[in-house]
């Protein structure tokens, strides 16, 4: 193998999606080895096999490509985070789900093609990833509440068939049945406790075409979350305003929404809550300290023209 060549782990989840990566394959390779790059393939067969593989051998590659949707590339960052190394090889991130929330956050390209090749021309840049507890590491979302059964309940058929459209029908139905939950929170700034409908911590600017915060306000490395707390609604008049206050993403004039920023907070419930983490269920919890972890991670970027 030629010295000069970069070595890249590629690992690809054959499932992801519309299963659309498997007919890119020969174009991402020919992209990765024209620019310079040396890839070894692994496919995925189940859930954290991609973790293992960047467990064991990230150490002997100079980059990690994941080839997936959101929860691969969760899996990517665990892997990172739990291999003990100091050093962390960057990731790129070639987008092949269903919403792809990650990289529309990056600003990734939507073509699978047009990913990898802003992989291998673009630059690696940290990206805050919050832990969650002693039970997962997560790269934009944490939530329990309403909206948050929408990644993982939507058939997979549906998202085949209407993509990001299925979820914004799940999330409204989901909406006619609202459950109230009765949290504390505490953090830097303060405590809240009151019954809330919806909790999310966050590093990211959408989620699932439900929630969008303006791009201008949220960073993706400056060591703090955005938490969204949505009060019950008392009326349907308050859950018409909250929909449609989230539509907008206007979270500060309505009075059942909160929005604060805070690097580390902790969530306690009188119930045990399956929460949702970057898609993907979590064990049931009622008490979890959430904090940011800055500076470990680089994820490529495009470069900006």
């Amino acid at each position: 193998m030629d010295e000069n060549r970069k070595r890249a782990l590629m690992i690809v989840n054959p499932t992801a999606g519309k299963q659309a990566v498997r007919g890119q394959m020969f174009a991402i390779i020919e992209t990765l080895c024209a620019h310079g790059y040396q890839p070894t393939v692994l496919t995925t067969a189940a859930r954290w096999d991609c973790t293992a593989y960047v467990q064991g051998m990230a150490q002997d590659y100079d980059v990690v490509i994941c080839c997936g949707g959101d929860g691969t590339l969760n899996e990517a960052i665990t892997g990172m985070l739990t291999s003990g190394r100091e050093e962390c090889q960057p990731i790129g991130y070639i987008p092949c789900g269903t919403t792809n929330d990650m990289a529309n956050n990056l600003g990734l390209p939507k073509t699978i093609k047009k990913a990898a090749e802003a992989v291998v021309e673009g630059e690696p840049k940290y990206h805050d990833i919050g832990r969650f507890g002693d039970i997962a590491f997560f790269s934009y979302i944490a939530s329990f509440g309403a909206f948050t059964k929408v990644s993982y309940s939507t058939p997979q058929s549906a998202k085949n068939i209407l993509g990001h459209f299925a979820y914004v029908l799940n999330g409204a139905a989901e909406l006619g049945n609202i459950k109230s939950y009765h949290v504390k929170l505490t953090y830097e700034g303060g405590v809240i406790e009151d019954d809330f409908i919806y909790v999310s911590v966050t590093n990211t600017r959408s989620f699932a075409g439900l929630l969008s915060f303006p791009k201008d306000e949220v960073s993706l490395h400056d060591g703090l979350f955005e938490v969204l707390l949505i009060k019950t609604p008392k009326n349907v008049v308050e859950v018409s305003n909250i929909l449609g206050n989230l539509s907008k993403g206007i979270f500060n004039d309505d009075k059942n929404m909160i929005l604060i920023k805070t690097p580390k907070i902790r969530v306690e419930t009188e119930e045990n809550i399956t929460w949702t983490i970057d898609g993907e269920q979590s064990p049931e919890i009622s008490d979890v300290e959430i904090e940011v972890i800055p500076d470990r991670i680089r994820i490529f970027r495009p470069q900006k023209k």
